[in-house]
Protein backbone atom coordinates (compact mmCIF):
# COMPACT_ATOMS: atom_id res chain seq x y z
CA UNK A 1 0.00 0.00 0.00
CA UNK A 2 1.11 3.39 -1.06
CA UNK A 3 2.47 6.24 1.98
CA UNK A 4 0.12 9.30 1.24
CA UNK A 5 3.06 11.34 3.24
CA UNK A 6 5.20 11.68 0.33
CA UNK A 7 6.80 14.51 -1.12
CA UNK A 8 5.13 14.30 -4.11
CA UNK A 9 1.48 13.97 -2.39
CA UNK A 10 2.43 17.45 -0.05
CA UNK A 11 4.10 18.86 -3.45
CA UNK A 12 0.69 18.40 -5.17
CA UNK A 13 -0.95 19.55 -2.18
CA UNK A 14 1.03 23.08 -1.79
CA UNK A 15 0.36 23.58 -5.52
CA UNK A 16 -3.81 23.28 -4.90
CA UNK A 17 -3.65 25.21 -1.42
CA UNK A 18 -1.61 28.12 -3.58
CA UNK A 19 -4.26 27.89 -6.28
CA UNK A 20 -7.03 28.49 -3.83
CA UNK A 21 -5.39 30.96 -1.92
CA UNK A 22 -4.85 32.65 -5.19
CA UNK A 23 -8.48 32.61 -7.16
CA UNK A 24 -9.95 33.32 -3.02
CA UNK A 25 -7.82 36.67 -2.99
CA UNK A 26 -8.27 37.26 -6.42
CA UNK A 27 -12.26 36.87 -5.70
CA UNK A 28 -11.64 39.32 -3.00
CA UNK A 29 -10.10 41.71 -4.92
CA UNK A 30 -12.45 42.10 -7.49
CA UNK A 31 -15.51 41.88 -4.96
CA UNK A 32 -13.93 44.48 -3.30
CA UNK A 33 -13.56 46.72 -6.53
CA UNK A 34 -16.61 46.19 -7.61
CA UNK A 35 -18.36 46.83 -4.31
CA UNK A 36 -16.74 50.31 -4.32
CA UNK A 37 -17.23 50.97 -7.98
CA UNK A 38 -21.27 50.35 -7.19
CA UNK A 39 -20.94 52.44 -3.82
CA UNK A 40 -19.49 55.38 -5.43
CA UNK A 41 -22.18 55.46 -8.16
CA UNK A 42 -24.64 54.96 -5.91
CA UNK A 43 -23.43 57.84 -3.62
CA UNK A 44 -23.03 60.21 -6.30
CA UNK A 45 -26.48 59.34 -7.50
CA UNK A 46 -27.93 60.02 -3.99
CA UNK A 47 -25.63 63.41 -3.75
CA UNK A 48 -26.77 64.89 -6.68
CA UNK A 49 -30.13 64.59 -5.83
CA UNK A 50 -29.82 65.54 -2.61
CA UNK A 51 -27.73 68.55 -3.98
CA UNK A 52 -30.68 69.53 -6.59
CA UNK A 53 -33.14 69.21 -3.42
CA UNK A 54 -31.69 72.01 -1.41
CA UNK A 55 -30.67 74.36 -3.79
CA UNK A 56 -34.62 74.10 -5.55
CA UNK A 57 -36.14 74.61 -1.84
CA UNK A 58 -33.46 77.00 -0.10
CA UNK A 59 -33.65 80.42 -2.29
CA UNK A 60 -30.78 82.46 -0.29
CA UNK A 61 -28.49 79.65 -0.98
CA UNK A 62 -25.35 81.80 -2.41
CA UNK A 63 -26.41 84.87 0.35
CA UNK A 64 -25.44 81.84 2.81
CA UNK A 65 -22.65 80.71 1.53
CA UNK A 66 -21.76 84.78 1.21
CA UNK A 67 -21.84 84.21 5.16
CA UNK A 68 -25.33 85.84 5.91
CA UNK A 69 -27.76 84.07 7.99
CA UNK A 70 -30.27 81.78 6.43
CA UNK A 71 -33.54 83.07 6.36
CA UNK A 72 -36.33 81.42 8.71
CA UNK A 73 -38.08 79.94 5.87
CA UNK A 74 -34.35 78.48 4.67
CA UNK A 75 -33.89 77.24 8.48
CA UNK A 76 -36.66 75.80 9.05
CA UNK A 77 -36.27 73.65 5.77
CA UNK A 78 -32.46 73.19 6.21
CA UNK A 79 -33.68 71.54 9.88
CA UNK A 80 -36.29 68.96 8.38
CA UNK A 81 -33.27 68.10 6.25
CA UNK A 82 -31.25 66.81 8.78
CA UNK A 83 -34.08 64.00 9.21
CA UNK A 84 -33.61 62.71 5.56
CA UNK A 85 -32.69 59.01 6.11
CA UNK A 86 -29.00 58.41 5.14
CA UNK A 87 -27.58 61.63 5.07
CA UNK A 88 -25.85 62.20 8.47
CA UNK A 89 -25.03 65.71 7.73
CA UNK A 90 -24.64 68.19 5.49
CA UNK A 91 -22.48 71.85 4.50
CA UNK A 92 -22.56 74.64 2.46
CA UNK A 93 -19.47 76.56 1.29
CA UNK A 94 -18.55 79.74 -0.48
CA UNK A 95 -17.23 79.32 -4.10
CA UNK A 96 -13.53 79.81 -2.22
CA UNK A 97 -14.00 76.84 -0.11
CA UNK A 98 -14.40 78.22 3.59
CA UNK A 99 -17.57 76.27 5.18
CA UNK A 100 -20.42 78.96 6.43
CA UNK A 101 -23.16 76.51 7.45
CA UNK A 102 -22.22 72.76 8.72
CA UNK A 103 -24.39 70.09 10.32
CA UNK A 104 -23.92 67.33 12.26
CA UNK A 105 -27.10 65.65 11.87
CA UNK A 106 -28.62 67.04 15.18
CA UNK A 107 -28.10 70.77 15.20
CA UNK A 108 -26.93 73.30 12.13
CA UNK A 109 -24.17 75.79 13.25
CA UNK A 110 -22.92 78.85 11.51
CA UNK A 111 -18.99 79.14 11.39
CA UNK A 112 -18.41 82.13 8.59
CA UNK A 113 -16.07 80.05 7.01
CA UNK A 114 -13.92 79.58 9.54
CA UNK A 115 -13.04 75.82 7.83
CA UNK A 116 -11.78 75.54 5.15
CA UNK A 117 -12.64 72.64 2.27
CA UNK A 118 -10.24 71.44 0.27
CA UNK A 119 -12.27 69.06 -1.72
CA UNK A 120 -15.22 72.15 -1.87
CA UNK A 121 -12.17 74.38 -3.74
CA UNK A 122 -11.46 71.65 -6.03
CA UNK A 123 -15.38 71.52 -6.43
CA UNK A 124 -15.39 74.54 -7.80
CA UNK A 125 -12.33 74.99 -9.58
CA UNK A 126 -13.64 72.48 -11.89
CA UNK A 127 -17.13 72.54 -11.35
CA UNK A 128 -17.80 69.23 -11.66
CA UNK A 129 -18.57 66.91 -8.18
CA UNK A 130 -16.23 65.93 -6.01
CA UNK A 131 -16.92 62.23 -4.62
CA UNK A 132 -14.78 59.83 -2.24
CA UNK A 133 -16.40 56.71 -0.52
CA UNK A 134 -14.73 56.60 3.16
CA UNK A 135 -14.86 54.01 6.08
CA UNK A 136 -15.62 55.56 9.64
CA UNK A 137 -15.51 54.16 12.85
CA UNK A 138 -19.29 54.08 14.20
CA UNK A 139 -20.71 55.42 16.15
CA UNK A 140 -18.72 58.93 15.39
CA UNK A 141 -19.18 57.71 11.79
CA UNK A 142 -20.83 55.03 10.01
CA UNK A 143 -18.92 52.00 8.82
CA UNK A 144 -19.01 53.05 4.58
CA UNK A 145 -20.00 56.35 4.05
CA UNK A 146 -19.92 59.07 1.32
CA UNK A 147 -18.44 62.39 0.91
CA UNK A 148 -19.42 64.24 -1.64
CA UNK A 149 -18.78 68.19 -2.37
CA UNK A 150 -21.27 69.48 -5.45
CA UNK A 151 -21.28 73.07 -7.47
CA UNK A 152 -24.69 74.50 -7.66
CA UNK A 153 -24.49 76.59 -10.48
CA UNK A 154 -27.24 78.72 -11.75
CA UNK A 155 -27.56 79.84 -15.21
CA UNK A 156 -23.80 79.21 -15.84
CA UNK A 157 -22.68 81.11 -12.56
CA UNK A 158 -21.42 78.81 -9.43
CA UNK A 159 -23.59 80.14 -6.35
CA UNK A 160 -22.08 77.80 -3.67
CA UNK A 161 -20.86 73.93 -2.93
CA UNK A 162 -23.12 71.42 -1.18
CA UNK A 163 -21.62 68.80 1.25
CA UNK A 164 -23.78 66.03 1.79
CA UNK A 165 -22.18 62.89 3.86
CA UNK A 166 -24.09 60.22 3.14
CA UNK A 167 -24.46 56.62 5.42
CA UNK A 168 -23.55 54.07 2.94
CA UNK A 169 -23.19 51.17 5.10
CA UNK A 170 -26.92 49.35 4.37
CA UNK A 171 -25.73 49.74 0.55
CA UNK A 172 -22.41 48.11 1.30
CA UNK A 173 -23.33 44.90 2.94
CA UNK A 174 -26.19 44.68 0.22
CA UNK A 175 -23.62 45.15 -2.62
CA UNK A 176 -21.32 42.59 -0.42
CA UNK A 177 -23.89 39.86 0.03
CA UNK A 178 -24.87 40.14 -3.33
CA UNK A 179 -21.51 39.35 -5.01
CA UNK A 180 -20.13 37.74 -2.12
CA UNK A 181 -23.29 35.06 -3.39
CA UNK A 182 -22.74 35.20 -6.86
CA UNK A 183 -18.75 35.18 -6.54
CA UNK A 184 -18.95 31.95 -4.48
CA UNK A 185 -21.43 30.37 -7.13
CA UNK A 186 -19.41 30.93 -9.90
CA UNK A 187 -16.10 29.43 -8.38
CA UNK A 188 -18.42 26.32 -7.74
CA UNK A 189 -19.09 26.06 -11.40
CA UNK A 190 -16.15 27.13 -12.28
CA UNK A 191 -14.27 24.27 -9.73
CA UNK A 192 -17.17 21.75 -11.25
CA UNK A 193 -16.11 22.86 -14.84
CA UNK A 194 -12.16 22.62 -14.22
CA UNK A 195 -12.13 19.96 -11.13
CA UNK A 196 -14.49 17.15 -12.39
CA UNK A 197 -12.44 16.68 -15.53
CA UNK A 198 -9.16 17.33 -13.53
CA UNK A 199 -10.15 14.69 -10.69
CA UNK A 200 -10.64 12.14 -13.43
CA UNK A 201 -7.47 12.76 -15.56
CA UNK A 202 -5.50 12.22 -12.22
CA UNK A 203 -7.07 8.82 -11.88
CA UNK A 204 -6.97 8.09 -15.10
CA UNK A 205 -3.23 9.16 -15.10
CA UNK A 206 -2.86 7.10 -11.66
CA UNK A 207 -4.66 3.97 -13.21
CA UNK A 208 -2.47 4.11 -15.96
CA UNK A 209 0.76 4.21 -14.56
CA UNK A 210 -0.41 1.47 -12.48
CA UNK A 211 -0.81 -0.33 -15.53
CA UNK A 212 2.51 0.49 -16.77
CA UNK A 213 4.10 -0.87 -13.51
CA UNK A 214 1.95 -3.62 -13.61
CA UNK A 215 3.06 -4.51 -17.28
CA UNK A 216 6.80 -4.31 -16.13
CA UNK A 217 6.62 -6.12 -13.12
CA UNK A 218 5.26 -8.67 -15.45
CA UNK A 219 7.64 -8.58 -18.06
CA UNK A 220 10.12 -10.12 -15.82
CA UNK A 221 7.87 -12.11 -13.05
CA UNK A 222 5.55 -14.73 -12.58
CA UNK A 223 2.10 -13.50 -12.66
CA UNK A 224 0.67 -16.15 -10.23
CA UNK A 225 3.71 -16.51 -8.22
CA UNK A 226 5.30 -13.20 -8.23
CA UNK A 227 8.17 -14.99 -8.89
CA UNK A 228 10.98 -14.15 -11.40
CA UNK A 229 10.43 -15.03 -14.77
CA UNK A 230 12.35 -16.92 -17.27
CA UNK A 231 14.12 -13.52 -18.87
CA UNK A 232 14.75 -12.33 -15.61
CA UNK A 233 16.47 -15.82 -14.82
CA UNK A 234 18.72 -16.11 -17.44
CA UNK A 235 19.96 -11.86 -17.62
CA UNK A 236 20.81 -12.73 -13.68
CA UNK A 237 22.02 -16.31 -14.40
CA UNK A 238 24.27 -14.38 -17.20
CA UNK A 239 25.37 -11.56 -14.95
CA UNK A 240 26.31 -14.14 -12.56
CA UNK A 241 28.19 -16.07 -14.84
CA UNK A 242 30.22 -12.60 -16.20
CA UNK A 243 31.02 -12.27 -12.61
CA UNK A 244 32.68 -15.38 -11.95
CA UNK A 245 34.46 -15.21 -14.69
CA UNK A 246 36.26 -11.90 -13.40
CA UNK A 247 36.13 -12.72 -9.69
CA UNK A 248 35.98 -16.17 -9.43
CA UNK A 249 33.71 -17.75 -6.48
CA UNK A 250 30.68 -20.39 -6.51
CA UNK A 251 27.57 -20.61 -7.75
CA UNK A 252 24.80 -23.28 -6.94
CA UNK A 253 21.56 -23.69 -9.42
CA UNK A 254 18.99 -25.66 -7.55
CA UNK A 255 15.96 -27.31 -9.49
CA UNK A 256 12.73 -28.19 -7.33
CA UNK A 257 9.57 -30.64 -8.67
CA UNK A 258 6.57 -31.03 -6.94
CA UNK A 259 5.73 -34.69 -6.94
CA UNK A 260 2.33 -35.48 -8.00
CA UNK A 261 1.17 -32.08 -8.92
CA UNK A 262 -0.66 -32.73 -12.01
CA UNK A 263 -2.56 -35.13 -9.12
CA UNK A 264 -3.81 -31.81 -7.20
CA UNK A 265 -4.87 -30.44 -10.27
CA UNK A 266 -7.08 -32.96 -11.67
CA UNK A 267 -8.18 -34.20 -8.88
CA UNK A 268 -8.73 -30.93 -6.69
CA UNK A 269 -8.46 -28.40 -9.44
CA UNK A 270 -6.53 -25.74 -10.60
CA UNK A 271 -7.50 -23.34 -8.02
CA UNK A 272 -5.68 -25.67 -5.56
CA UNK A 273 -2.80 -26.40 -7.79
CA UNK A 274 -2.35 -22.33 -7.57
CA UNK A 275 -2.71 -22.43 -4.29
CA UNK A 276 0.04 -24.85 -3.76
CA UNK A 277 2.17 -23.05 -6.40
CA UNK A 278 2.20 -19.74 -4.17
CA UNK A 279 2.38 -20.98 -0.85
CA UNK A 280 5.91 -23.03 -1.90
CA UNK A 281 7.33 -19.82 -3.82
CA UNK A 282 6.48 -17.79 -0.43
CA UNK A 283 8.40 -20.45 1.55
CA UNK A 284 10.86 -20.62 -1.01
CA UNK A 285 11.46 -16.29 -0.27
CA UNK A 286 11.33 -16.79 3.34
CA UNK A 287 14.62 -19.33 3.71
CA UNK A 288 16.67 -17.72 0.71
CA UNK A 289 18.99 -14.36 1.29
CA UNK A 290 18.59 -10.99 -0.55
CA UNK A 291 20.68 -11.71 -2.85
CA UNK A 292 19.72 -15.09 -4.29
CA UNK A 293 16.88 -15.43 -6.85
CA UNK A 294 14.19 -17.75 -7.00
CA UNK A 295 12.51 -18.15 -10.48
CA UNK A 296 9.73 -19.86 -12.02
CA UNK A 297 11.19 -20.51 -15.80
CA UNK A 298 7.37 -21.91 -16.96
CA UNK A 299 3.38 -21.29 -16.05
CA UNK A 300 2.20 -24.62 -17.52
CA UNK A 301 -0.29 -26.49 -15.83
CA UNK A 302 0.03 -30.28 -16.78
CA UNK A 303 3.59 -30.02 -16.29
CA UNK A 304 4.70 -30.33 -12.41
CA UNK A 305 8.77 -29.58 -12.98
CA UNK A 306 7.95 -26.21 -15.36
CA UNK A 307 5.15 -24.93 -13.10
CA UNK A 308 7.18 -25.87 -9.59
CA UNK A 309 10.50 -25.19 -10.52
CA UNK A 310 12.73 -22.88 -8.38
CA UNK A 311 16.46 -21.84 -8.95
CA UNK A 312 18.09 -19.93 -5.94
CA UNK A 313 21.41 -18.55 -6.80
CA UNK A 314 24.08 -17.30 -4.42
CA UNK A 315 27.99 -17.05 -4.21
CA UNK A 316 28.98 -19.60 -1.90
CA UNK A 317 31.93 -21.51 0.24
CA UNK A 318 32.13 -25.34 0.48
CA UNK A 319 28.86 -27.14 1.99
CA UNK A 320 27.16 -24.00 1.12
CA UNK A 321 25.02 -25.19 -1.56
CA UNK A 322 24.37 -28.38 0.27
CA UNK A 323 23.00 -26.24 3.18
CA UNK A 324 20.90 -24.20 1.02
CA UNK A 325 19.43 -27.12 -0.91
CA UNK A 326 18.45 -28.73 2.76
CA UNK A 327 16.66 -25.34 3.60
CA UNK A 328 14.83 -25.23 0.49
CA UNK A 329 13.78 -29.18 1.14
CA UNK A 330 12.43 -28.42 4.44
CA UNK A 331 10.30 -25.18 3.56
CA UNK A 332 8.93 -27.00 0.01
CA UNK A 333 7.74 -30.36 2.34
CA UNK A 334 6.87 -28.86 5.26
CA UNK A 335 2.95 -29.65 5.62
CA UNK A 336 2.17 -26.28 6.93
Amino acid sequence: MSNPLTLANFKRAAVVVSMVLFVGIGVGQVLKATVDNLLYWDASAAAVSWARYVAENVTDLEEIADGQQPSAESMAFLIRTQQIRHVFGFEIINVYGNVQLISDGSRISIIGGAVHSDAAARAAASRRPVISVKEGTPPVRPGYYSEAHLPVIVDGRLHAIVAAYVDLSEQHDHFRNAFLLAALALCLLISGAVGIPTIAWYRRTKEKQQADRRIRFLAHHDALTGLSNRAQLMEKLENALAVLASRGGGLALHFIDLDRFKEVNDTMGHDAGDFLLKTVAERLRAVTRVDDVVARPGCVRSSAWICSAATSLSWSRPGSAARIRRRISRAASSPR
